[in-house]
């Protein structure tokens, strides 16, 4: 899909190939030191550098494609609106001032992992009331605000779509609808993702 001009020019195909740039290196990442552990020794309960980074980075990362899909959600319920200033928060230098700032912020919302993560008894974890507070903020932050916040502006968007003229190009109609139902799908996976997350707490 990226690969077509047409879709390389919208803001939700920015926030989707960033998206997707994070995943590509999030999987990687969370899942290989869980596989070499299996026959070796866990390096993350060796070096409290390795626990503190590896699980930071994960976190973020995760924080990045949720956040990103929130973004993209918004940027299709603004491009389906007839107002032209909230058309105009739809558009390509925004969307990647959107993903910087989000960045930061994301990054700095989770900090306190490598601040209070700490190595004990052989484990890498959180421990304490830290591990108390940290249930509640990945509740809420992961399991609760992104998914509310895409249900917010999907069903904001459908509703857009039915009020909207029916004189826009059939083109400019199939890419809409390619980008929604890419933006819907990756919802699907989240919602079903951070339900997990929060039977698991």
């Amino acid at each position: 899909m990226f690969t077509r001009h047409s879709y390389r020019r919208t803001p939700s195909s920015i926030y989707l190939l960033f998206l997707s740039i994070c995943g590509f290196i999030y999987l990687p990442w969370s899942t290989v030191p869980i596989i070499y552990a299996l026959d070796h020794i866990d390096p993350q309960t060796q070096s409290i550098v390795i626990c503190k980074t590896r699980l930071y980075i994960s976190h973020t990362l995760g924080l990045f494609i949720r956040f990103c899909l929130v973004f993209a959600c918004a940027d299709r319920f603004f491009v389906t609106r007839p107002n032209v200033r909230i058309r105009s928060l739809s558009s390509i230098p925004l969307a990647i001032k959107f993903i910087l700032i989000m960045c930061v912020i994301c990054s700095l919302i989770a900090v306190h992992l490598p601040i209070l993560m700490d190595i004990r008894g052989g484990v890498c974890g959180m421990f304490g009331i830290y591990k108390f507070i940290y249930a509640i903020y990945q509740t809420s932050v992961i399991g609760i605000i992104p998914p509310v916040l895409m249900s917010i502006f999907s069903v904001l968007t459908i509703r857009s779509l039915r009020e909207r003229h029916r004189d826009n190009p059939v083109r400019t109609r199939q890419r809409d609808r390619c980008l929604t139902r890419m933006v819907f799908a990756e919802i699907i996976a989240i919602l079903f993702d951070d339900h997990i997350i929060v039977l698991a707490i």
